[in-house]
């Protein structure tokens, strides 16, 4: 053992501990091993070997607030006895008056141990504040009496402890870390820091780059022992780098195995090997390598093996091996013990396949078990399909030679990688319908043939789905997208919940979350808003619990409680969901589109022209589908109309809604051309658009308000109006759908005031849109709108000016002519100076 006190700080204290000359000095550690040791009455110094504890400690020791005690214990210090008598050889060094006390209690404690224990308790309780003990190695202490000792030495109210060691044994500190009393300084304080670790290796030779240090440190991770190692090895030519080093390259195996493995217990040692090998990282996995393993896995935190993660690569605060210890070991197993490596990998294979087929097929590969990995993805490629993994763990598979165990996996896997744009993931679904649809069913014991279940399940899925996205799907009161005629798809519905409960029952959750993602959509399609918002809200909540929140998995769910929030006038919501359906549909083109176009009229209806812009940038940057540039399931003839009314050109948006055009013909068409009529002064021509005054029932709840609504505001007949309204009321009462009323709300006033005269069964409802009418803001002023000195530029232009006299003529320079000039194109949507004055001359504008 040695000893050593702040009293002896000349010669005695370089006897003692000498001081390491090439040691660097940090203020940053000893600053937080100040703090902690003044407010806290134990301070735990825990690290792995090499990280510099004792050095740190020997540092702070002269400067620290009170006199220290240092005992740094060994092996035989196992021993109660000669533990407590180290003790009390440091404090009666570090204080000489209680000389006298300590030896007299030493003399007896052969006799009885306690004496002494009692003794150290009553004078470091007299010495109070004043001294500090500190214990380096606390490691070696492993037997019950030593622990004791300690554990009791600790409570002693008034002095600071600080015990240093690669693990803390059980001390029963727990309960002083609940109330506070206990802090803890671990790799993260102890690592060094870039800084550190460019004045750690200049002390040895020439100052290195900058570039040399960050590479230097990237590697060994601020492990003090390991950059020494690598500087020692020459792996820095005069501090700069030859090359980018690599884990393998710092050479300190033979420290890892004798220092870090070598100071384990046989039990955790296999542990820590076979734990690295397989790059286990949580409780579960590491019960699943090694029997009780989740309790060595957390041994291995308290030691300071693992580390909490802050890099970016995984959840903040998640457990991380330190990767350059891992790299060794693991390279010492593969070497050592290639058995070892096989059934690491094997176990977790056989572990991860319900909950993470693609790192399961990866460790069967690993460990050379093809015939395992053809199992995992033969039974598991439709769940691999709907993460975007089938093909990179096919690939897996082929590698290791299972390819041909998993046909079907395969077959799925090659029509995947033949897409010209396998980023587009409606384009994949149809190719995979397209292959499933072709393969041969499986024939049966009495010469029937039945297609595998697990195709069927996935054929139902993305069956349904497509009907969801088709350009024949009936109308669902989605402005702006392509439709047929109206039909029944209840048939999509019933065929997502079987698809669902099918995945659920084999252990695909991913899919089966797929599955109810389109469900939720279907529902909003089919008019059962409340079920609609409800089962999106529980993909959501589901999707956050298993790791899918706003991804391609979720998008559907997105959009349809988008959706919902639209049709019932929550535009903050509606925002919100519809953004994520856009910005985790990336690959569904189909849904992105109808989601951007869906944010269009909410921007629209709350006067946002930086919203709308957005939402037409999401439209133009989505793949065209048709000649004519239209996103997927959205008209481009129908987004310029809605642009044209949006400035004020409303005859010249008529002129684009073809009759013959779907989503012109179409409930939601219809609505909103009999309301662009009306504008313009034509009520006959809007009547005569919305067609019989019988609506079809068949039609989406949304679509029957929007035309009852525009029919009230066409009707000449007062009571025939108030009718209408009552209908539209009808339809919106029971599921608070009023955005097609909220959109009217202003034309729709002296009917909706007169109406709560006549007498309604829904005057709630009635007042809430009168309320919400007063109560709206004042539009922001249009973004198509041309300023007063945009129109007086714009004035200039039938004329023969050129930029520099027109400026001239307006007091200003050509520059800001021309900024002016690009304003009005952009606004009046011409490239030319002849087409803005075309455009303004038919607009009314010159």
């Amino acid at each position: 053992m040695t000893t050593t006190s702040r009293a002896a700080q000349g010669a005695a204290w370089c006897r003692t501990v000498p001081p390491d000359t090439r040691a660097v000095m940090r203020p940053r550690c000893r600053a937080a091993l100040n703090a902690a040791v003044e407010l806290h009455p134990v301070v735990v110094v825990c690290a792995p070997a090499g990280f510099g504890k004792t050095t740190l400690l020997a540092q702070w020791a002269p400067t620290a607030p009170a006199t220290v005690a240092w005992a740094s214990l060994d092996p035989f210090d196992d021993d109660p006895g000669r533990l407590l008598r180290a003790v009390g050889d440091a404090v009666a060094r570090a204080h000489p008056a209680t000389a006298d006390d300590l030896v007299a209690a030493g003399r007896a404690m052969p006799r009885d141990p306690g004496v002494l224990l009692d003794t150290l308790r009553d004078v470091l309780g007299a010495l109070g504040e004043s001294a500090v003990v500190v214990l380096d190695d606390v490691h070696r202490i492993s037997s019950a009496g030593a622990r004791h000792a300690v554990a009791a030495l600790v409570r002693t109210p008034g002095p600071r402890f600080v015990l240093a060691g690669r693990h803390v044994p059980d001390l029963a500190l727990g309960p002083g870390r609940i109330e506070g009393a206990v802090a803890d300084v671990g790799v993260r304080t102890l690592s060094l820091t870039v800084r550190e670790t460019s004045l750690l290796v200049s002390a040895w030779g020439p100052a290195p780059s900058p570039g040399a240090v960050a590479d230097l440190w990237r590697v060994t991770g601020g492990w003090p022992a390991a950059v020494r190692a690598a500087w020692g090895a020459g792996l820095l030519h005069r501090g700069h780098s030859q090359r980018p080093l690599r884990h393998e390259d710092v050479p300190i195996a033979d420290y890892v195995r004798e220092e870090v493995l070598g100071a384990l217990s046989p039990e955790l040692d296999g542990f820590v090997r076979r734990a690295c090998v397989g790059r286990v990282v949580d409780p579960v996995l590491a019960e699943a390598v090694v029997p009780g393993g989740a309790a060595l896995f957390e041994e291995c935190v308290a030691r300071g093996l693992l580390t909490s993660r802050d890099d970016g690569a995984g959840p903040v605060g998640a457990p991380s091996w330190h990767e350059l210890l891992a790299v060794h070991v693991r390279a010492t197993v593969h070497r050592t013990q290639p058995r070892t490596v096989q059934a690491v990998h094997q176990a977790l294979a056989r572990h991860l396949a319900g909950t993470d087929p693609a790192a399961a097929v990866r460790h069967a590969a690993d460990g050379r078990a093809p015939a395992l990995a053809a199992e995992v993805l033969a039974g598991r490629w439709p769940e691999l399909l709907t993460r975007g993994q089938l093909v990179a763990t096919e690939r897996w598979c082929v590698t290791a030679g299972a390819g041909a165990g998993a046909q079907t996996a395969s077959v799925v896997a090659r029509a995947v990688r033949a897409q010209a744009a396998p980023e587009d993931g409606d384009a994949v679904a149809a190719a995979v319908v397209r292959v499933l649809r072709t393969t041969a069913p499986s024939p049966t014991g009495d010469g029937a043939a039945v297609r595998a279940e697990p195709d069927d399940i996935v054929l139902g899925y993305l069956s349904a789905r497509a009907a969801l996205y088709a350009s024949d799907v009936p109308a669902a009161g989605i402005p702006g997208e392509r439709c047929g005629p109206p039909s029944s798809i209840e048939h999509v519905v019933d065929a997502l919940v079987d698809a669902a409960e099918g995945a659920a029952v084999r252990g695909w959750p991913v899919l089966a979350l797929a599955c109810r993602a389109e469900h939720a959509l279907a529902l909003a399609r089919v008019g059962r808003i409340a079920q609609a918002r409800s089962r999106a809200r529980g993909v959501l909540t589901d999707g956050v619990a298993l790791g899918w929140s706003r991804s391609p998995v979720t998008a559907a769910a997105h959009l349809a409680a988008g959706l919902v929030a639209y049709w019932c006038d929550e535009p903050a919501a509606a925002r919100h969901e519809l953004t994520a359906a856009i910005d985790s549909g990336g690959s569904r083109p189909g849904l992105v589109a109808r989601a951007a176009c869906v944010l269009l009229h909410v921007c629209l209806a709350e006067g946002d022209p930086a919203g709308v812009a957005g939402a037409l940038a999401v439209l133009k940057g989505t793949r065209a589908t048709d000649r004519g540039g239209s996103p997927p399931g959205v008209s481009r003839a129908y987004l310029e109309a809605v642009a044209l009314v949006a400035r004020g050109a409303a005859r010249d948006a008529l002129s684009l809604a073809d009759p013959a055009d779907g989503v012109f013909s179409s409930p939601a068409g219809s609505s909103w051309r009999s309301d662009v009529h009306r504008r313009v002064g034509d009520h006959e021509a809007g009547l005569a658009v919305l067609g019989p005054e019988e609506v079809d029932p068949s039609w989406h709840v949304a679509d029957r308000v929007a035309v009852h609504a525009a029919r009230a505001l066409l009707q000449v007949d007062v009571a025939q109006a108030h009718r209408s309204l009552e209908r539209a009321l009808d339809e919106a009462a029971p599921d608070g759908l009023v955005r097609p009323l909220r959109d009217r709300a202003a034309a729709l006033r002296p009917l909706l005031t007169g109406h709560l005269g006549r007498g309604s069964s829904h005057e709630p409802l009635v007042t809430r849109l009168l309320v919400a009418e007063h109560g709206a803001p004042e539009p922001r002023p249009s973004a198509w709108a041309l300023t007063e000195r945009e129109r007086q530029v714009l004035a200039c232009l039938p004329s023969r000016m050129t930029v520099e006299e027109i400026g001239a003529s307006l007091f200003v320079s050509a520059n800001t002519v021309k900024t002016h000039l690009r304003a009005v194109y952009r606004k009046l949507d011409v490239s030319t100076r002849r087409d803005a004055v075309h455009v303004a001359v038919r607009r009314g504008l010159l």
